[in-house]
């Protein structure tokens, strides 16, 4: 084990330094304020610190965005998606994004925790930033798009939440967004191989061993109307977000999945590619079709 940690600790470092190089040649929106490093869990950790986004002069509430950003629960931080959350903000939102204690020092059902703490912090603070209570987006991406879709199931349920150990933070979302997310953490194949290595190899001996993977969750937990992102290029997580999708349809979830074919000139969108590279033209679209879809259900539920 100590040998596979050293190998993926060298490939997450060698994708922190193509990210940073991506990260610098981004856009930044303008005329957005942020709150940072606010500890959601007051232990002086690093990863225990959530971002706040929104437009400068905003007036009323806005509606809220929660992103947890991916990474293979081994790699990245708030920053990884800052500049996402930013393009979000302006279009008239609050955004929070936390970051979160990553493995080899703790395994998913650890980080599920901590986000349901983040999630607990948002509920407290929410006020202070012009927050709409009435209008919530849960997202995430890859592993984060893994640990939102399961918050969202196991903030449904008491059993849940008790066989995760998760507080009761009271949040409620309208909406879930998925891009590329991870949704089955033992599944056969090479990619079953790495996903119980972020759940650890006694997940079964847990009393949260019987739910790693989104359709036994399903079983005990109601999902939000949810949209899922993929692309043809998505070859890490196209297959669990089209198996995820099938899955939610079957289950009575009101589901719709975007997934992005090879564009004009040929080429194939990467895996979370709107998260990567939010300004360009089909990343604009998926932002845009996530949000409506928001919309559609927040909108209409506070007018009703």
């Amino acid at each position: 084990m100590k040998v596979l940690n050293k190998i993926l600790g060298a490939f997450w470092d060698n994708t922190k330094r193509q990210d940073d190089k991506r990260i610098a040649t981004l856009s930044w929106p303008e005329n957005i304020e942020e709150s940072r490093d606010n500890p959601y869990i007051d232990d002086g950790n690093p990863m225990h610190l959530i971002d706040v986004c929104y437009p400068k002069n905003r007036e009323g509430k806005l509606p809220v965005i929660i992103d947890v950003h991916g990474g293979g629960w081994m790699y990245g931080d708030k920053e990884l998606n800052k500049n996402y959350c930013h393009n979000l903000a302006k279009r008239g939102y609050v955004v929070f994004v936390m970051s979160y204690r990553l493995y080899p020092e703790v395994t998913a059902d650890e980080q599920l925790r901590e986000v349901a703490l983040s999630l607990k912090w948002i509920n407290e603070h929410m006020d202070e930033y012009g927050c709409d209570r009435e209008r919530i987006l849960l997202t995430g991406d890859s592993a984060g798009g893994m640990l939102a879709g399961f918050t969202a199931l196991i903030s449904s349920s008491e059993e849940l939440r008790e066989a995760y150990g998760t507080v009761d933070h009271g949040l409620k979302f309208d909406a879930v967004c998925l891009t590329s997310p991870m949704l089955y953490m033992n599944p056969d194949g090479i990619v079953g191989y790495y996903t119980r290595i972020a759940i650890g190899k006694n997940f079964k001996n847990e009393k949260w061993g019987q739910y790693v993977n989104i359709d036994q969750l399903l079983k005990k937990g109601k999902m939000p109307p949810t949209i899922l992102v993929t692309s043809s290029g998505d070859f890490l997580a196209r297959t669990h977000t089209l198996m995820g999708a099938e899955e939610l349809m079957k289950c009575g979830v009101e589901t719709k999945l975007l997934d992005f074919g090879k564009q004009p000139d040929g080429k194939e969108l990467p895996h979370v590619f709107a998260i990567l590279y939010p300004e360009k033209a089909p990343s604009v679209d998926a932002i845009e079709e996530m949000l409506s879809f928001f919309h559609k259900h927040a909108d209409n539920k506070v007018t009703q």
